[in-house]
């Protein structure tokens, strides 16, 4: 089975493309996806990884989606492999996506979006205890 999710930030404004005798529409992105855990400095690091959207899901990505904006992609990974100018074999994994989701609403400006641990870090959520059976699992 191939398939992998991620939900991340789009690193730049997406452009489209037209390919191929039937002009295929085509997107490609990086999306900067979010490490569990702080580096040294205390900071947490992220991952970008290279995207490919086709046809009308391109289409759209590049209408609604830019820079900064928080979404969530599902696909496959794919290994190319090319030759580049100066003779040497690449290979470079990409995430071919069959579907992606907004996660944040177009008028929504990045600087309100909170993450769910500087909610944590900044507010108190509640006082007291628990007890077991206010536990719905």
């Amino acid at each position: 089975m191939n398939k992998i999710i991620l939900t991340g930030r789009l690193c730049h404004n997406p452009e489209i493309k037209y390919v191929g005798e039937k002009n295929t529409p085509i997107t490609k992105f990086t999306i900067a996806v979010s490490r569990e855990y702080k580096n040294s400095q205390g900071q947490y690091g992220a991952d970008f990884i290279d995207c490919e959207l086709w046809g009308k899901h391109a289409e759209i990505f590049c209408q609604y989606m830019e820079k900064g904006k928080l979404f969530g992609v599902e696909g496959q990974l794919r290994l190319e492999k090319y030759v580049s100018s100066s003779g040497e074999n690449v290979k470079k994994i990409i995430v071919r996506c069959s579907k992606f989701d907004f996660l944040t609403s177009k008028t929504e400006s990045n600087n309100n979006i909170k993450s769910a641990d500087a909610i944590f870090d900044n507010e108190a959520i509640f006082e007291g205890e628990i007890s077991e059976s206010e536990i719905p699992f």
